[in-house]
């Protein structure tokens, strides 16, 4: 383990751990991620139901890392899930409209 991810468990991670606490108190979603060196980071989060797209792709790039192939494949699924805009993911297949989960 490194000096920095040693530092960053130490430190940095219990205080955005108390940060991403009170905002979910406060009913707001929360998204830190550190890099301590390159391809190795922690993240702290906490979604609020309904939260926005932009927030929940930044998580999906977070864990994706430096996966191209992981980012693109969540982006797929919540897109499946929710609908979407977009020229490139419909060119991938993706239906602009949710799918209907069979009832």
């Amino acid at each position: 383990m490194s000096e920095n991810e040693t530092f960053y468990d130490n430190e940095i991670a219990p205080a955005l751990a108390g940060l991403a606490k009170r905002c979910q108190d406060r009913g707001l979603s929360f998204l830190a991620v550190v890099e301590w060196e390159p391809g190795e980071h922690g993240r702290t989060l906490t979604l609020q139901a309904g939260s926005g797209l932009g927030i929940r792709m930044a998580d999906a790039a977070a864990q994706a890392g430096n996966n191209a192939d992981g980012l693109i494949l969540a982006l797929m699924k919540y897109a499946h899930e929710h609908g979407h805009s977009s020229m490139l993911l419909k060119q991938l297949g993706v239906p602009l409209t949710p799918e209907k989960s069979a009832a």
